[in-house]
């Protein structure tokens, strides 16, 4: 209804970082305004006691609930979906459980989602830029603090603002779900669950909702710190700093990218850009970078051989409820 007032679900999938999540959940109650309709922790299986690091926080945070998913591997997709299938709010931010945020940090997202053309509301996903530190952090940060840090990898290629975003030809590419807001639309908002292990469920979601219309936009106010593991999850992460990267479910994912879409060239042609980079190991074992140039197509190649063995040689791998329509890869 127009002019009503809209509240947002924020889902934060997490795994074994009760300390971090706590510490975002504080971020969290500190919220300028009335902007947060309900705080759902999606739990992918943690040994840890998350519902201990959330209870101090039930009597602070509207609609505070934890739902949870057996642990079967890194389902971050899967898990964020708990959350979409009972989400109330107007509008749905993705955070990550290892940040830290301003006190306007939803305010801004939603004022994004405002934005109306000819008195229709915008159908948007909205990106937020992630700083990072290495450095222990307690409470809110400020944006100063935020600014002073280890700005993203998209402000390089987009901008400090972000304005990059908007004549960019594959926008969807940088649709991070770290920081990340959509409409709560169940028809489109979903995470394809073909995609396990870390990397490309959230890209997948940005480049099929603007193929379904939607805009991506950068609201560059929306920022984050991610206060950063001795060993990151991100495989590029642990290549910049002198850590052994793990890229196989990236590989994985991006052929599961291409085979999910056949019929868009466009979208093989920008991911074996990023393919080309690959072989196995020495003991084929592994997906290393040499260095070199290699051949994106036989990569592509081996993770279909790989697919197929998996689909005929071992038992058919544990789902959750797929979300939205499914694409039979080749």
């Amino acid at each position: 209804m127009a002019g009503a007032h809209v509240r947002a679900t924020i889902i934060i999938p997490t795994y074994n970082r009760p300390a971090h999540l706590a510490r975002l959940l504080r971020c969290l109650a500190i919220q300028q305004g009335d902007v947060v309709e309900e705080v759902l922790v999606c739990d992918d299986g943690s040994s840890t006691d998350t519902a201990a690091a959330i209870a101090p926080f039930r009597g602070e945070l509207r609609g505070l609930q934890l739902l949870r998913q057996d642990d079967l591997g890194f389902r971050a997709g899967q898990a964020r979906n708990m959350g979409i299938r009972i989400a109330q709010g107007g509008v749905l931010i993705f955070l990550d459980d290892d940040l830290l945020l301003p006190a306007s940090f939803v305010a801004e997202h939603l004022a994004a989602h405002a934005h109306r053309v000819n008195g229709t509301p915008s159908r948007r996903v909205v990106l937020g830029f992630r700083y990072r530190t290495e450095r222990p952090v307690e409470g809110a940060p400020t944006v100063e603090e935020i600014l002073a840090s280890w700005p993203d990898d998209r402000v390089e290629h987009l901008g400090p603002d972000g304005e990059g975003i908007a004549v960019h030809r594959d926008p969807w590419f940088f649709t991070y779900s770290c920081n990340l807001s959509v409409p709560n639309d169940p028809d489109s908002v979903w995470f394809n669950e073909d995609f396990t292990g870390w990397g490309m469920e959230d890209i997948e979601l940005g480049y099929r909702l603007v193929r379904a219309g939607f805009e991506v936009v950068v609201e560059s106010p929306a920022r984050v710190l991610h206060v950063e593991a001795p060993k990151p999850r991100d495989p590029f992460r642990c290549e910049e700093r002198g850590i052994e990267p793990r890229y196989d479910s990236y590989v994985r994912n991006s052929v599961q990218l291409i085979d999910t879409y056949p019929e868009d060239p466009e979208l093989r042609e920008v991911l074996g850009r990023e393919l080309r980079w690959y072989v196995r190991d020495a003991a084929d074992e592994h997906w290393v970078k040499n260095g070199f140039e290699n051949d994106a197509e036989a990569v592509i190649a081996a993770e279909r051989r790989a697919r197929r063995t998996a689909a005929h040689g071992a038992r058919p791998r544990p789902r959750t409820l797929v979300f939205g329509p499914r694409h039979d890869a080749p």
